[in-house]
């Protein structure tokens, strides 16, 4: 129901931005000449980049209760879609604009498009923005995206702000919502979005952080290059998270200063926090060198990669990798409500098993699938987690609930294989933190 109210929000904050172009629109659009309907799609292409904008702002908002009604991934994916729909509305824009007002004033569009920027106000704030827009959906090209280092994406997206501050002059100063009722509802639409993301992503980590004083209790040294993080702090029984959540961490320390995304690797017990970190990258490579007593903020709990209300009493969790860890975290809350669950764990080697010792308690029933010869001349525990295997380990999967976490390729592959078995799609659970 929650998610059908703010579906319905969407669409009709949607029609009221139509109605208010159609509006102000309504002499060009009913003049039927060419150049005035092209101005009048010039400006309700401005209009939709905008809103389009907002909503990206509340997709990467971190806003709590609307994370939890649609979940990590599939806001993800839906902020990529959105963000290459809005470079055609903001192209869109200026072109249709500088075509339409050549055409009216019977002069070339170089012309047209120097009068913009000399003579309108904000123009050319609005074209630095553009600019800005144009350069972060390009480094968010998946082939791009790849050769960059996560903290260069990550601070690449804060000029966002900028690019949406240059432009919002131009869009109160002219065109359908720049006076009248339509103005009202154009700043109040903004400043609410506005208020969501410093409210949830700003002022609640530092909230969190005045309240508990998280800080680095100690760092354990785990096999297969993995460091794990035990977090302490004041009052952590009062700080709420499920198994198989995440969070944004922040370590106060010189050179650490970087904002990046971990999961719990263990189940919420009031003592401490842990986040097992896999040394893979620059960041990731200096976690063993975090001083104890180091100061954490702490953005979370995120994601809804959690047991709770689900159809099944019986699960089968499977971890690729470092993958582990929100999965260790789930097997100790399982075992902890005595729920029955197989774990299938496929890594490189025995020397690449982390947490050995801890899944003999929380994870009774596993099974380790190693990718290299391990000396065994058993062909289930060799290879890689495929659907042979899991009809060979856990012949009543179809009657548990499945959680995934490990390589995308990996997650993507066993979704398509589960399906092809006849498993529901509500059945198979997995998040993608790849950025």
């Amino acid at each position: 129901m929650k998610k059908l109210l703010l579906i319905l929000v969407f669409f009709a904050n949607l029609l009221t931005i139509m109605a208010f172009w159609r509006r102000g629109s309504s002499i060009l659009i009913a003049s039927g000449a060419q150049a005035g309907l092209l101005i009048a799609l010039g400006r309700l292409a401005g209009l939709l980049g905008e809103f389009f904008i907002l909503n990206q702002l509340v997709l990467i908002g971190r806003v709590g209760w609307v994370e939890q009604l649609f979940g990590h991934d599939r806001l993800n994916q839906a902020h990529r879609w959105v963000g290459y729909g809005i470079i055609i509305f903001f192209l869109s824009h200026p072109l249709l604009l500088t075509i339409g007002y050549a055409r009216l004033s019977e002069t070339s569009l170089a012309a047209q498009f120097i009068n913009f920027l000399q003579n309108w106000e904000d123009v050319s704030k609005a074209l630095i923005g553009l600019i800005l827009f144009i350069v972060l959906i390009g480094v968010s090209v998946a082939i791009v995206k790849k050769r960059l280092r996560y903290e260069t994406w990550y601070f690449s997206h804060l000029a966002m702000y900028a690019a949406i501050g240059l432009a919002f002059g131009h869009q109160t100063n002219s065109g359908d919502v720049s006076q009248g009722g339509p103005l009202y509802y154009w700043l109040a639409l903004n400043f609410a979005v506005f208020g969501l993301l410093l409210a949830f992503r700003w002022l609640r980590p530092f909230y969190l952080f005045y309240r508990h004083r998280f800080f680095v209790e100690k760092i354990i040294a785990e096999k297969g290059g993995a460091h794990s993080v035990y977090a302490s702090g004041k009052g952590l029984e009062n700080y709420r998270f499920h198994a198989g959540q995440f969070a944004n961490l922040t370590f106060l320390q010189k050179g650490m200063w970087f904002t990046h995304p971990f999961s719990f690797s263990a189940a919420p017990n009031g003592k401490f926090l842990r986040f097992s970190i896999k040394a893979s990258g620059d960041f990731t490579d200096k976690i063993h060198q975090i001083h104890k007593g180091t100061k954490i903020i702490i953005d979370g709990p995120l994601g809804i990669f959690t047991s709770e209300d689900k159809g099944k009493e019986k699960f089968l969790l499977i971890a690729g990798g470092i993958g582990i860890t929100p999965i260790r975290a789930l097997a100790e809350s399982l075992q902890q409500k005595n729920k029955d669950s197989v774990l299938l764990y496929g890594c490189k080697n025995p020397a690449d098993v982390i947490f050995e010792e801890e899944l003999r308690a929380v994870a009774p029933k596993r099974h380790y699938i190693f990718s290299q010869k391990s000396g065994s001349n058993d062909p289930v525990s060799t290879g890689r987690i495929e659907k042979s295997k899991i009809l060979s380990l856990v012949p009543d999967f179809k009657d548990r609930e499945i959680y995934m976490c490990g390589p995308v390729p990996m997650m993507k592959q066993l979704a398509l294989e589960f399906e092809s078995l006849g498993l529901p799609r509500r059945q198979i659970h997995f998040e993608k933190f790849n950025y």
